[in-house]
């Protein structure tokens, strides 16, 4: 809060009563158990506050925001001989048992391989030799690079096996050494992926409501990938396992803004937040824009779908994602705001398309006195 951006105390105000109300409603009327807010800019968090049963610092599952975590790490291997152009195959040279040649790079990380649904849970993933024997088995749907459709989890751990073949170093440490330790992020009261379970006592743990609340935690249907237990959460799924707090993420997209000390290659990543490779539609029509490695938001009028997370008051140029129960990160070029909004709850409806990331997102983008 060390910030000199003075703040609209009655838009910051709205936007707290708006993350209380999901917490006052109560897990029996599709409200949440503990959410947590954070607002930066400039570097500074400006703002920080958790709700119900989750405090300003308490580690929580970032769910698909992590997408955008664990790619920051491939974007430092674009820097040497590693291209988003390079296909599959070139890295991983039996993955489907070489039935998709033309799979690139480029087309996992925009959900456009052609494999949303490819089988693979918990605990198998965790073994790398069951992952790959997955890998051989997998087929397409349809024609990689054909039409866009969201790929929740299964590209993550292709992503992860091409970052430990090229840089011979396990995912998740390449992820926290070229990361998230010279940001200063690391661990879980900042950003993780793959903790040990003794540093994740602290977690406020994941409640699978999607399907119903009941007050048995054994009756609710269990999260894939074991995520909403410390198992689960150790073994650091690629594309929903990190862990963090909002005000890490918050931190971390302003990183994404500035770059600071050139992290990544400058041109790298100037294409991963701003470049618009993906421009139609998703599989039911609505308007999609995808970066390498985030949704933009674009004009107003198209924000529904996977884009309803940004709201109606962030620039066009606003990049990030959602997660599962309306979780949502964002960063604003034309404003230098970041915000993030985590919560430990999944309610109905899936996914990322819970009102909730809209309502907040349209007022925590009207914090900063204009």
């Amino acid at each position: 809060m060390g910030s000199a951006t003075t703040i609209n105390k009655a838009a910051l105000q709205a936007l707290r009563d708006r993350a209380r109300r999901d917490v006052d409603a109560g897990l029996a009327f599709g409200g949440v158990e503990g959410c947590s807010i954070a607002l930066a800019k400039d570097g500074d968090i400006l703002w920080e506050e958790g709700f119900g049963a989750a405090r300003a610092d308490t580690p929580i599952l970032l769910l698909s925001i992590t997408k955008t975590v664990f790619e920051s790490a491939l974007w430092q291997l674009f820097a040497g001989s590693l291209k988003p152009e390079d296909r599959v195959l070139e890295i991983i040279p039996d993955f489907m048992s070489g039935t998709a040649p033309d799979l690139t790079i480029g087309m996992l990380e925009t959900h456009m391989g052609g494999f949303p649904w490819a089988p693979l849970d918990f605990p198998e993933a965790a073994d790398r030799d069951t992952r790959l024997a997955a890998f051989r088995e997998w087929r397409t749907d349809r024609k990689p690079g054909e039409a866009y459709e969201y790929h929740p989890l299964c590209v993550g751990w292709v992503l992860a096996e091409i970052v430990e073949r090229v840089s011979g170093v396990d995912y998740r440490t390449f992820l926290k050494r070229q990361v998230l330790e010279p940001l200063g992020l690391s661990g879980v009261n900042g950003v993780s992926l793959g903790e040990p379970i003794a540093a994740l006592q602290d977690v406020l743990l994941h409640h699978n409501c999607m399907y119903g609340w009941a007050p048995d935690r054994s009756k609710r249907v269990p999260m894939v990938y074991g995520l909403d237990s410390y198992e689960g959460l150790a073994l650091g799924t690629p594309g929903a396992g990190g862990v963090g707090t909002a005000s890490g993420v918050a931190r971390l997209y302003q990183a994404y803004l500035s770059n600071p000390g050139e992290l990544w290659n400058p041109a790298i990543h100037r294409d991963a937040i701003s470049r618009t490779r993906i421009n139609g539609p998703d599989p039911v029509g609505r308007p999609m824009l995808r970066t390498l490695s985030f949704l933009q938001a674009g004009p107003p009028e198209g924000r529904f779908g996977e884009r309803d997370v940004f709201g109606s008051a962030v620039s066009e140029r606003t990049f990030g994602h959602g997660g599962q129960g309306g979780q949502i990160a964002w960063a604003d070029p034309d404003t230098g705001l970041s915000f993030c909004y985590l919560t430990n709850t999944v309610v109905f409806p899936p996914f990322c398309f819970h009102p909730r990331a809209r309502e907040l997102s349209s007022l925590a983008a009207q914090v900063l006195d204009r």
